[in-house]
């Protein structure tokens, strides 16, 4: 069944209204409404995904909010953190510091594992990399971006083979609250295939929600095992699940040869340095057990402009990367099936031929530059879906059948795809849509097609992540804009009310994303 087919009548929970009246509003959670749910957002990648609890259960993972007990591994959680004038408070849990942080801090982070700055909590390790908060209003935005593409991809595991047999042992790199993992068990548990899996998850931070309670029976608690740094927890309770803290930097990773049948690496390009991929992939191919697969999906940082162009007949998911070994089981009709099916939900396959460019949109020009310095300077991939095929293709005396899936989402109805393609490039390098030959068909009719309704929620969810995505990164932003806070509020208003009011996207600037995946020889 297509993916389209299977999953239109089902929805993600509502996407919240873009605030463009206040342009003094930091974040999209201040000042919001919410519209129904087939206003504004996908269809549900099963009935499992538009379950309730996983919002419900978000907001267990909040780690400004107070728990009812202890973290994982006996690590006490912050407490309730809030910002009130400018002000920011904080429990004695909680470090606050905008300082590097001391030899002393450096060992204290693991009981005090969370700091805030202006009013976000991110990972108190000034070590690390990863530039992301860890609050709510962050993990709500990545789980609904799970969720998109969980709706595009079609499934929560892209690789062929396991449509219709899940593996049985199953690792999330980067886990965070494991909403990966609980999607996944959802989508086999709607089809009577989840008895048999037990999931993994490993994290340097706890931020999966505590359990243990009489709800959890005896047999998910006899599940676990006994490695260092690991509790009992579950992002839903009826999962076999186990939860391990590890810094991923600490290698090798704290599991046995053979250890996995499917390993999930996902949206980890931004937390882990370029220097360390090398060593992570030779890690990752250690805990396969042989015909055991590695997936990893990952998202641009930067955006780029699709140009007008008509796909081509033939291209699509599940071939070979260039250079690879593909599964040799899809024909060019299933990918063309595909294909289809991923335009009516608002996306483009991508192949090598697809035309991108710079965005026009000048206030994306200018977030992509900052961005790609301030990645720069902490040693993270600003466009990781250019380097996960030839890292993976690379390592082919021990990977076969390396596989992938990319997509291209525009973030609007993009002016080409009404008007019919018929573009060129002008002198400035700027698209022009030759519409006079092209608006009407020789039965009159438009050439063009307006969006649906689900492409027009798929857009709009896209657009809602990267504009949240903007507002997360805004401290390393600032800081390499050189923006005052009143200045990037300025700038942020402006942000949002040219892309959420104006249409600021209709070039066709884009969201892209991509899965591969490789199988251990």
């Amino acid at each position: 069944m297509s993916a389209a087919s299977h999953y239109q009548d089902r929805q993600l929970p509502a996407t919240p209204r873009l605030n463009t009246v206040d342009a003094s509003s930091r974040s999209l959670g201040t000042g919001v409404t919410s519209e129904p749910a087939s206003a504004l957002t996908p269809a549900s990648a099963s009935t499992a995904f538009s379950d309730r609890r996983m919002l419900h259960h978000a907001a267990m993972y909040d780690p400004g909010s107070k728990p009812p007990g202890p973290g994982p591994a006996g690590l006490p959680r912050t407490e309730s953190v809030t910002s009130v004038g400018g002000a920011t408070t904080a429990s004695g849990r909680t470090m606050i510091s905008t300082e590097p942080p001391s030899s002393q801090e450096a060992a204290a982070h693991q009981l005090r594992p969370f700091v805030v700055r202006n009013g976000r909590t991110y990972i108190s390790d000034q070590s690390l990399p990863y530039p992301l908060p860890v609050d709510l209003e962050e993990l709500h935005r990545q789980s609904l971006k799970t969720m998109l593409l969980l709706q595009l991809y079609g499934r929560p595991i892209c690789d062929p083979s396991f449509i219709n047999k899940p593996p049985p042992r199953i690792l999330e790199i980067g886990c965070g609250t494991g909403f990966w993992s609980m999607t996944c068990y959802r989508y086999y548990e709607a089809r009577g295939q989840h008895t048999s899996i037990s999931f993994t998850g490993v994290d340097i931070a706890p931020l999966a929600p505590p359990t243990g309670g009489p709800d959890v029976s005896e047999s998910a608690k006899s599940s676990t095992s006994a490695l260092p740094g690991q509790s009992d927890i579950r992002p839903d309770k009826d999962m076999n699940w186990t939860f391990v803290q590890h810094d991923l930097r600490k290698l090798p990773l704290p599991f046995p040869e053979g250890s996995f049948d499917f390993v999930m690496v996902k949206d980890m390009g931004i937390a882990t340095s370029m220097m360390m991929q090398q060593g992570l992939i030779d890690e990752y191919i250690r805990i396969l057990v042989p015909g055991g697969t590695i997936e990893i999906w990952e998202t641009d940082h930067t955006l780029r402009m699709l140009r007008p162009h008509v796909p081509e007949p033939s291209a699509g998911s599940g071939g070979a990367e260039a250079g690879g070994e593909g599964e040799g089981g899809e024909n060019t009709d299933s990918r063309n099936d595909e294909q289809k099916d991923i335009m009516e939900m608002g996306a483009y396959l991508m192949t090598a031929n697809t035309p991108l460019s710079q965005p026009l949109n000048n206030f994306l020009l200018e977030y992509n530059g900052w961005i790609a310095k301030a990645l720069e300077g902490r040693g993270l991939f600003c466009m990781p879906c250019t380097v996960v095929g030839p890292s993976l293709i690379q390592e082919a005396e021990v990977l076969t059948g390396v596989g992938s899936t990319r997509l291209a989402i525009p973030l609007s109805e993009v002016r080409w795809e009404r008007e019919g393609v018929g573009g060129v490039v002008t002198k400035d390098g700027k698209s022009y849509i030759d519409t006079k030959a092209r608006r009407l068909g020789k039965d009159g009719a438009p050439v063009g097609k307006a969006l649906g309704p689900v492409a027009t929620a798929v857009r709009r969810t896209a657009l809602t992540v990267v504009v949240q995505q903007i507002q997360s990164l805004e401290h390393i932003l600032r800081e390499i804009s050189g923006k005052s806070q009143d200045e990037w509020d300025a700038w942020m208003g402006k942000v949002m009310n040219d892309l959420v009011r104006e249409n600021g996207t209709s070039w066709g600037e884009c969201l892209e994303v991509g899965a591969w995946w490789a199988k251990k020889r």
